[in-house]
């Protein structure tokens, strides 16, 4: 709450005091099936065999959604960037944008894709996906822990934005 209001250092102190008690941050997992083999993402992992091809197709889906008009939103980054991060950078390594642009480097004409999260998505990865739904041409549905999101090729989600 804190950090989505633009009150990072309350944030920072919030996350300090759970780490201090021993709370700790749930990872942000993505599963999804290609070509009948079960893959499972997680937030900003480079340990995939082919990373390196995730990362260049991400960074294909971020030029589209920039010249599509996305802006990507901070208030969704709950913590302090390091020095060689960017606002882009960050969202773009959540487990979900990963899996799409996995799908993409397998079948780059894919018309539908398939997820199950862990947590609750984003508002940026939300509206994200929307944008990459309409431009790709591709139906995402993505079950995350609240619900059930189809985002279809006319760019809009069957939550309505109610998420």
């Amino acid at each position: 709450v804190y950090a989505s209001s633009g009150e990072i250092e309350k944030a920072l102190d919030i996350r300090i005091q759970l780490t201090q008690s021993g709370a700790k941050k749930k990872a942000g997992l993505s599963w999804t099936v290609v070509n009948g083999q079960l893959f499972q993402f997680r937030a900003h992992d480079r340990s995939h065999p082919r990373s390196s091809e995730i990362y260049a197709e991400l960074e294909k889906i971020s030029k589209e959604l920039i010249e599509h008009g996305h802006e990507y939103d901070s208030s969704w980054i709950t913590r302090f960037l390091d020095q060689d991060e960017s606002v882009e950078s960050v969202l773009c390594g959540h487990s979900e944008k990963l899996a799409i642009a996995w799908n993409f480097v397998v079948n780059p004409h894919a018309t539908r894709i398939q997820m199950t999260k862990n947590l609750r998505v984003c508002g940026d990865c939300h509206q994200a996906t929307k944008l990459i739904a309409a431009i790709r041409q591709c139906e995402i549905i993505v079950r995350d822990a609240n619900r059930i999101h189809h985002f279809y090729t006319n760019g809009q989600c069957s939550c309505n934005d109610y998420f």
